[in-house]
């Protein structure tokens, strides 16, 4: 890829989530097929009825050649009465550039 004029994505280096969190995250992230999530910031919580989370994410689609991005990945997770299951609310890309 030419770099001039472009934006360039660094080398991340993964973060740790929370246990509950990462395990659910795993659970939902393995359903998708087609491209790999990296997490790499673990940004937000949000009480609702259960909680929602919001992880920045490196995504490499799965083809030759991929174009690396930034995703947010915003998760639900019920609240333990109903079982504490995660389930995939959005993947948004992050814009990058102005």
């Amino acid at each position: 890829m030419n770099e001039v004029g472009n934006w360039v994505l660094e080398e991340f280096i993964p973060c740790e989530l929370p246990k509950d969190v990462a395990d659910g995250f795993d659970q939902v992230i393995s359903k998708i097929v087609g491209v790999h999530y990296t997490p790499l910031l673990y940004v937000a919580s949000q009480i609702v009825a259960g909680k929602n989370h919001m992880i920045i994410c490196e995504s490499t689609p799965l083809v030759m050649n991929p174009q690396r991005g930034l995703v947010a990945v915003y998760l639900h997770q019920s609240l333990p009465a109903d079982g504490g299951d995660f389930q995939l609310l959005s993947v948004q890309p992050v814009k990058i550039g102005l």
